[in-house]
């Protein structure tokens, strides 16, 4: 993947770490709200592998409805200037290009995993380690992975052994998600233990959205008892 169509993909991810964070800013029951976010991730991701046209086709709807809003203004209010109509549609080719270039493989031919497997992981978080899990657990999936995918994607060249994780990524991961966790209270040993567990986590696991916020918690409930 590009580096262009990893930014379209990581603004994506942060939209969804930060879904995920609100629990930490408003009054909710964390269980019940990640349950409901779970039932609704895992509800788009079976109609997009059982019915994926039907995904489809509100893509193409909602691009070709973009278009006839800007046909209704220019009747409304003429401009007079085709090249406007041309920049517009360009704009959303553009869009929906970045939005193609964005889906990996693997999620064109099974759906969006990732979405399914945040909310999983975090939900699992915390019901295992319970309320301490939930900053790490978030600032494992919104830094880190963003960060190292995106110092990784420009800059990386040395790759970690069994993994397309490189130190350069690892570096680039590390640095902000340690700043984070040192920002929000952490001793300096604590975070680094979170900041190693999650950096394991995301060369090595299988699904880095459902093994990222697992091992960060369990490494904040670790340094919790040390």
């Amino acid at each position: 993947m590009d580096l262009k169509g990893l930014l379209v993909r990581k603004a994506f991810h942060i939209a969804g770490a930060i879904l995920l964070a609100i629990p930490l800013f408003v009054e909710v029951r964390p269980t019940i709200y990640y349950a409901i976010l779970a039932l609704a991730a895992g509800a788009f991701y079976s109609i997009q592998v059982k019915r994926p046209q039907l995904l489809l086709d509100l893509r193409r709807d909602i691009f070709k409805s973009l278009q006839n809003v800007f046909d209704s203004l220019d009747k409304l209010v003429p401009v007079g200037r085709a090249d406007l109509k041309a920049q517009y549609n360009e704009l959303l080719y553009s869009i929906e290009r970045a939005i193609e270039a964005a889906e990996r493989d693997y999620e064109r031919r099974g759906g969006y995993l990732g979405l399914l497997m945040g909310a999983v992981g975090v939900l699992i978080a915390y019901n295992i380690f319970g309320p301490m899990s939930l900053l790490p657990a978030v600032v494992g999936l919104a830094v880190y992975d963003v960060f190292s995918a995106l110092v990784g994607t420009a800059f990386g060249r040395h790759r970690l052994p069994g993994t397309n994780a490189t130190a350069e990524g690892i570096i680039g991961g590390s640095a902000p998600t340690l700043a984070v966790l040192l920002a929000a209270g952490y001793k300096p040993w604590a975070a680094m233990l979170i900041t190693a567990f999650v950096i394991v986590a995301e060369a090595y696991g299988v699904e880095d959205n459902l093994a990222i916020p697992i091992a960060a918690a369990g490494a904040a409930y670790l340094a919790a008892l040390i």
